[in-house]
């Protein structure tokens, strides 16, 4: 087989041989989260989708006189906070990794020790938004989806915890889900758009 052809098989290999400083040294790290930027905001982007659906199955929970006292889809609770929590943390993750896609565009001019520092950035970035972000938005999906689980879930739930995640919060802007499923969703499809166009490139 041609040199050529081994390199069109091969993409580690094309890397190696006609990359970038950027991919040449991607594919020659150990990472945690191997895959490429492009890879990385398209998962994001369904983290955000599924986070976002569940989310907004969240406001047709009905308050149970007992552990759900109030209407969540109209009434702050302590889930909408950990939920915004959990958005905040990943529409970052999102805005830094698009930057560095834009950098990314540019790295044939980029010399070694800046390809390695965006390398760094891009896998702190992963390690927040995949564990940490990924962790708070479970927190956050299992809150919502709990209630759906029956009263004895629930009131399990608010004993081992010791407080109702599900009790009302006041707070200077509605964050329930009307506002957070949108912004998630939104957030999702531009982190797939955006890991769609740098794929091609």
């Amino acid at each position: 087989m041609r040199t050529d052809d081994t390199r069109d098989d091969d993409p580690v290999a094309a890397a190696l041989t006609e990359g970038s400083a950027y991919e040449r040294l991607r594919v020659q790290r150990v990472s945690v989260f191997p895959w490429s930027l492009a890879e990385k905001l398209q998962r994001l982007g369904v983290v955000l989708f599924a986070f976002g659906v569940a989310v907004g199955v969240f406001a047709f929970v009905s308050p149970d006189g007992m552990n759900i006292l109030v209407d969540p889809g109209t009434v702050p609770t302590y889930t909408s906070l950990v939920a915004l929590t959990a958005l905040a943390m990943l529409a970052l993750v999102a805005l830094v990794l698009s930057i560095l896609g834009v950098l990314r565009e540019h790295s044939d001019s980029l010399s070694d020790e800046r390809a390695e520092t965006i390398l760094v950035v891009e896998e702190l970035c992963a390690l927040t938004g995949f564990v940490t972000g990924g962790t708070t938005a479970a927190i956050a999906v299992g809150f919502c989806l709990v209630p759906y689980a029956g009263p004895e879930a629930v009131s399990w739930l608010v004993t081992t915890l010791e407080r109702s995640p599900y009790a009302a919060v006041e707070t200077a802007y509605p964050i329930v889900p009307a506002t957070l499923t949108p912004a998630a969703l939104l957030l999702g499809a531009v982190c797939l758009l955006a890991g769609r166009r740098w794929q091609t490139q």
